[in-house]
């Protein structure tokens, strides 16, 4: 008889994985991160998000639970799964009813946290939720946790702004406000890139770029939808306009859904997806032409 979870064993072997492990599917403009090389100022960055993120945190739990093996273990299974694949350590995953975009991996890169939404989870099957878990395992992977928190904060993504205001004081929108439009348009193609990164490690545990296209339909459109793959690309590659629509796209946090799918079909044609899961391709791309194609992608044009 199978057990839903994976063996403490395992568990041990995946939670005291190496921190020096390579990242090879990271996309080259998401590696750099916040320039903080002060270890002074990166400390007191750090236990500004871990203050906020603890209150966060707090307020999530009200309404949702800690995954483990006797709560969502399907779900804990998932997170384990995924944290191995991509050689990682297991973060705390809390499920509550947030919306599907509120997801998300929060806090610091030592001390990260998932917020996953029961809207997805309990209803999306195994490749979806390996898809979703996976991509939070991967912004762990690659660092970006840190960065992302604090970019969310500056551009009061998903409430975080709020949420630092009632656990820092009033005197915190005093001094994110003038930083705000200026970070937001160097830090914004930052943030795209590692969205890339993160689908990448989403695909990479889905195993599958069907999978991985459908759990993204479904976060984009909010139920699973009924419509063709093909159409809605369509449609979205139709809907792009030059003019005011150039600047929704330079201010965005995420590239356009179209420019995601198609990223990931090039990362299922790469050497990189092929080592990765074995897969034959014939003729596969470079990771030098694969990020090449993908950094083409993601330009406002």
């Amino acid at each position: 008889m199978t057990t839903p979870y994976v063996s403490l064993k395992d568990y041990v072997a995946t939670r005291d994985a190496p921190t020096d492990r390579s990242v090879p599917w990271v996309h080259p403009d998401a590696e750099a991160g916040l320039p903080l090389q002060s270890a002074s100022v990166r400390f007191r960055v750090e236990e500004l998000v871990d203050t906020v993120v603890s209150v966060q945190r707090a307020g999530w739990l009200q309404d949702g639970v800690f995954v483990g093996p006797n709560a969502m273990p399907d779900v804990y299974r998932d997170v384990l799964q995924c944290s191995r694949l991509l050689s990682t350590h297991v973060p705390p995953a809390i499920v509550g009813g947030g919306a599907l975009r509120s997801q998300g991996a929060f806090g610091t890169d030592a001390r990260a946290y998932l917020y996953l939404s029961s809207y997805f989870f309990d209803t999306g099957n195994e490749s979806e939720r390996l898809f979703m878990a996976g991509r939070m395992c991967g912004h762990i992977a690659a660092r970006q946790v840190t960065a992302s928190t604090v970019y969310a904060m500056l551009v009061d993504q998903k409430g975080l702004r709020a949420v630092a205001k009632r656990a820092v004081g009033p005197l915190l929108e005093v001094f994110l406000a003038p930083l705000s439009l200026g970070l937001r348009l160097a830090l914004a193609r930052w943030h795209r890139a590692a969205e890339i990164t993160a689908d990448r490690a989403g695909m990479l545990c889905a195993g599958s770029l069907d999978g991985a296209g459908r759990a993204l339909l479904r976060v984009s459109l909010g139920i699973r939808p009924r419509v063709s793959y093909e159409d809605y690309m369509e449609q979205l590659r139709a809907s792009r306009t030059g003019g005011p629509g150039r600047w929704a796209e330079l201010l965005s946090s995420e590239p356009w859904m179209h420019k995601r799918m198609a990223a990931m079909e090039l990362f299922a044609q790469s050497e990189l997806w092929a080592q990765a899961t074995g897969e034959s391709i014939a003729d596969p791309l470079s990771t030098d032409e694969l990020n090449r194609r993908t950094t083409a992608l993601l330009g406002v044009r």
